[in-house]
């Protein structure tokens, strides 16, 4: 019964479905690939997008703990308003740039203090941008005078 028309049938409907099988594994294989790879970028965007925030964090804290400090000595004496010059002092410190303005109130001794911190690194000719902005009241005094505070 069974003729050699029909074993040759047999034998190329065999061969086809294992080439199909084989173009079936070569298609997931591929498909797997390219899964894998946009998994991938995906996973090192996320990576690259949390170590940008953790970094301007760190700058953020930085700054304002410059900030904080250069009020801290306007408050105890350690430098006057007059070495300020003209209400507003500059102080560099690596790539952040700390601006002090003073406005005295006219009935006591207290004033507010604004020390404004930017960030220089981006170069010449790139416009610094804040970073941080601290307020806070100090008491005006002379450098080195023993005062008790209130």
């Amino acid at each position: 019964m069974n003729s050699p028309k029909n074993c040759l049938r047999a034998r190329r409907i065999r061969s086809g479905v294992s080439s199909w099988r084989r173009g079936g594994i070569l298609l997931e294989l591929l498909l797997a690939i390219a899964l894998f790879a946009t998994a991938a970028s995906f996973t090192l965007s996320a990576m690259r997008n949390a170590l940008d925030s953790i970094r301007r964090a760190e700058l953020r804290a930085r700054a304002f703990d410059l900030a904080a400090s250069r009020l801290a000595e306007l408050d105890a004496g350690l430098v006057s308003v007059g070495d300020l010059g003209n209400d507003k002092s500059s102080a560099d410190t690596g790539d952040l740039s700390v601006e002090i303005e003073v406005v005295p109130t006219p009935t006591s001794s207290l004033a507010r203090a604004r020390a404004t911190v930017r960030d220089r690194s981006g170069g010449r000719g790139v416009e610094p941008t804040i970073v941080a902005v601290h307020e806070r009241s100090i008491e005006l005094r002379e450098r080195g005078a023993q005062g008790s505070r209130p």
